[in-house]
């Protein structure tokens, strides 16, 4: 099969783009999400004005103590009890609507829209970079990742949620990794790391990364992205470590994860599928492929069970033919089928709840 061209992806990105902005641009949500009722797009730009105006504090100290004393037009309440709890590069992606929340007058429902707007942008970047990595790849069942990727990222931005920049990081590391880049590929992997803690589930990608740039010759080796990857990880497990204390006694209430079970069907159901999948992986699509199954289990161990926290399921069967495959579309078919069924047993709803949420949207609508 031919690679497809890149003026075709972009034009298919391009179409999805505009037409999931109508969703923001016509909806009745207070929040301008599609459920009326996700607000990380709201508070996580709040949160970014704090961490401008109290640095660290905003990690030491629950929202409701960092924020004291700090105006804001946007403020939604949203999880007083909670520190920053996500890397520096969150404040990156959430600078700009930060700015207009402070200084631009509207109400929340149009501050709501427009987050969702950028949350759109950013989805369809790392979609860009999802299709480029698969076009790269070895043909076999590369549309139905790419189309299980769609659904991934629409919803997430939909909702609200900023975790398609670290998705989109982690795709343009394994096409450097794949094209035997391994120094952008590092620098990707930075980036990824500084966006998002869950980030955690590319250390096989990583270790691959580094693997090939150390065999580079002497000279050529890229100690510059080395160090810049060794700092992100510090940065990244510093901050890590000042929230843990407090989001630790927050987390503690919630949904617990399948570590903290550790009995019943479900826990064993996960265990079997991954550890089945991993070896049938390893197999068919390499060890980069079978390593990203393991991580995906180590977070649904350790994770709460969130349905967003779920996309991390999405790096397997993206790595397929990142480093050759003996059987690229036997490998896709069984990770694709390893992820319907880890995503509703280990972080909860599947991939399809976006046509769900389309449905109660638009049934609900006068």
């Amino acid at each position: 099969m031919e690679k497809p061209p890149r003026r075709a992806l972009l034009a298919l990105v391009a179409v999805s783009l505009g037409l999931t902005a109508l969703v923001p641009l016509t909806n009745q949500s207070p929040y301008g999400d599609l459920s009326a009722g996700y607000t990380d797009h709201l508070h996580h730009a709040h949160a970014t004005w704090v961490f401008l105006q109290r640095g660290l504090d905003a990690y030491r100290l629950p929202l409701v103590e960092s924020s004291r004393g700090i105006p804001y037009p946007q403020q939604t309440g949203a999880w007083p009890q909670m520190p920053v709890n996500y890397p520096p590069g969150m404040f990156v992606v959430f600078l700009p609507t930060a700015l207009i929340g402070r200084y631009v007058p509207m109400t929340q429902e149009t501050f709501g829209r427009v987050g969702v707007l950028w949350m759109l942008v950013i989805a369809h970047l790392a979609m860009l970079a999802m299709f480029l990595l698969l076009a790269d790849l070895a043909p076999g069942a590369r549309a139905v990742i790419g189309m299980i990727a769609w659904v991934y990222l629409i919803r997430l931005a939909l909702q609200g949620f900023y975790d398609p920049a670290f998705l989109g990081a982690g795709a343009m590391a394994m096409r450097e990794v794949h094209r035997r880049r391994p120094g952008a590929a590092l620098l990707w992997l930075a980036c990824a790391g500084m966006l998002h803690f869950r980030a955690v589930a590319l250390v096989p990608l990583g270790a691959v990364a580094l693997w090939q740039a150390l065999r580079e010759p002497p000279g050529r080796r890229p100690w510059t992205a080395i160090a810049v990857v060794a700092g992100a990880g510090l940065v990244v497990v510093g901050t890590f470590l000042l929230q843990w204390p407090v989001t630790k006694l927050y987390l503690d209430t919630l949904h617990p994860s399948l570590g903290v079970i550790g009995t019943g069907a479900r826990f064993w159901a996960v265990m079997a599928a991954s550890g089945a999948a991993a070896a049938a992986s390893w197999w068919y699509g390499g060890p980069l492929a079978a390593g990203l199954v393991l991580s995906a289990l180590g977070l649904a161990l350790t994770d709460i069970y969130d349905w967003w926290h779920g996309a991390v399921l999405l790096f397997a069967p993206l790595s397929v033919g990142v480093l050759g495959a003996r059987a690229a579309s036997t490998a896709r078919a069984l990770l694709v089928g390893w992820l319907l069924l880890m995503q509703p047993l280990g972080f909860d709803q599947t991939p399809s709840d976006l046509f769900l949420d389309f449905a109660k949207h638009y049934r609900t609508r006068p």
